[in-house]
């Protein structure tokens, strides 16, 4: 050990220092303390857990996690039944921090308690409570990671798992459809349908999914075209506009009614209680503040296009756009996301979730019990990763898809077809999501990505299988055909579609 070729001397002193009348020099020997990992250190670190500096605390808390042995996690078990409340937080952290399998039993026995449990009652000292949950949980989780290292054992694969559905279901994926004319709306609803009905042989569709960018700048005459190019699908495949599911992305938020919400100023001390992103520089003097209830309507023409669609209004209100469409005979659950809501004309890189929403609409999805063994898949506009900065940074909302049971996520944005996967847990049949891009249905030819032309994604389901097939058309007054990029290993040709077992 390293406290050894440092000898006893070496090791007194810095325990001396834990009783210096300088903070600095207390932090600083419990930090070596934990470093060199002795266990001569225990006690007088035990004695620094209740130091009158935080910062002391702390150093003391995270140096007895760092050591870690047998006597500690028994010091520390003990702390968790002080008197002072800020001592068993610290304890609760350590223990988090050493998480052996030896802390497991003690800590369960701990949380079962009775003395223990009152002793957080009468001291309403919920964050201890909480605080030991965790360490328990890191404890866990890190036992079973090391035991599968030193033991592993494939997981086995349900046997006989219950089909997703028991019937054929078919799912017509559009994405960046950019639609600006009437004209684009009877043409590109004919080819769609024919290319449907007489190629892929899809006589009904059960759902209609437009992941963004319906319009190109979010007018009202574009959406006019846009409400004509479903009208025609609707009648050609049986469609109730009910089962249309529309999530808008950064063209179907209006750039003029956006600079209409931003208000030129003398920036006074005043504007320096503004967050970054709620104004816009001008000069060191000036600047632009935005008017929230004005920011809110440059989704304002989007909004009279949906409930043109759905015969409701689309939410301007942030908090409320994650809205689940429920599907009960195909037992399929979508849930729709914007990820351009602090998107303008100024700020064009800020993809991201809403964290509200998502929580409100999983919160309805976990209490409502038709929603339980659904399929269920969420949309939204923007990719988690490309080669551009309008990516969705903070992915922290993809974590909690994968923890609610969400098996799929729609995207589009990058005018590409593509495929990814996310995993929450590395067993091969743990929780993940696979990840379905779309490309563009009808940007302008200068804004095709090279070898990519315009496409669509048609997606089926039989049983635990889905099958995406992917359409493409290279001519702008063209047809569509299968677009055979998926390769399927070396010495394999390509095909127009792969299969994901759900």
């Amino acid at each position: 050990m390293l406290w050894v070729k440092l000898g006893q001397k070496a090791i007194n002193w810095l325990i001396r220092c834990l009783d210096d009348p300088d903070p600095s020099v207390r932090i600083s020997a419990a930090k070596a303390l934990g470093k060199i990992g002795t266990e001569v250190a225990i006690d007088p670190l035990i004695k620094s857990l209740d130091d009158p500096d935080p910062s002391v605390r702390i150093s003391a808390a995270d140096a007895l996690g760092k050591i870690g042995t047998e006597m500690g996690i028994e010091l520390l078990i003990k702390c968790l039944d002080n008197d002072k409340s800020y001592l068993r937080v610290m304890a609760a952290d350590a223990l988090g921090e050493i998480g052996t399998d030896a802390t497991i039993p003690k800590l369960i026995n701990l949380l079962k308690n009775q003395e223990f449990a009152a002793t957080i009652a009468a001291t309403n000292d919920e964050d201890t409570f909480q605080k030991t949950m965790k360490a328990l949980e890191a404890s866990q989780e890190r036992y079973q990671l090391y035991k599968a290292i030193d033991n592993p054992k494939p997981t086995p694969k349900p046997d006989n798992p219950e089909p997703i559905t028991n019937q054929s279901i078919s799912i017509l994926h559009l994405s960046d459809l950019h639609i600006t004319t009437g004209e684009q709306a009877s043409l590109w609803s004919y080819q769609l349908a024919q290319d449907l009905t007489h190629n892929l042989k899809i006589p009904n569709l059960d759902t209609l999914i437009l992941s963004g960018d319906i319009a190109n700048k979010s007018t009202p005459k574009e959406y006019d075209a846009a409400q004509q190019f479903l009208h025609n699908l609707c009648q050609d495949f049986s469609l109730d506009p009910k089962q249309i599911v529309l999530v808008p992305g950064n063209h179907d938020l209006n750039w003029e009614l956006a600079k209409e919400a931003y208000q030129l100023c003398d920036r006074t001390k005043d504007h320096d209680k503004l967050q970054d992103g709620h104004y816009i520089k001008v000069t060191d003097e000036v600047i632009r503040v935005r008017d929230e209830a004005k920011y809110r309507q440059r989704f304002a023409h989007f909004r009279q296009f949906y409930q043109a669609i759905k015969a409701q209004p689309y939410p301007l209100d942030y908090h409320q756009q994650g809205i689940i469409d429920h599907f009960p005979e195909q037992n399929l659950l979508i849930l729709g996301l914007n990820s351009a809501w602090q998107l303008d004309h100024h700020f064009r890189a800020r993809a991201s979730i809403h964290p509200i929403a998502l929580t409100n609409a999983l919160t309805k999805i976990r209490r409502n019990p038709n929603y339980h063994n659904c399929l269920k898949i969420a949309v939204w506009h923007h990719p988690l990763n490309s080669a551009g900065s309008d990516s969705i940074t903070d992915q922290g909302f993809i974590e909690q898809l994968a923890q609610a049971g969400f098996r799929l996520f729609l995207h589009g944005h990058i005018h590409k077809a593509e495929t990814s996967l996310f995993r929450y847990d590395l067993s091969p049949y743990g929780r993940k999501l696979d990840g379905i891009c779309a490309g563009t249905f009808g940007a302008r030819s200068k804004e095709l990505v090279p070898g990519y032309p315009w496409q669509y994604n048609l997606l089926t389901f039989e049983g635990n299988q889905l099958t995406v097939y992917t359409r493409r058309r290279e001519e702008a007054d063209g047809a569509w055909k299968p677009d055979s990029r998926w390769t399927q290993g070396p010495g394999e040709g390509a095909k127009d579609h792969y299969s994901i077992e759900l």
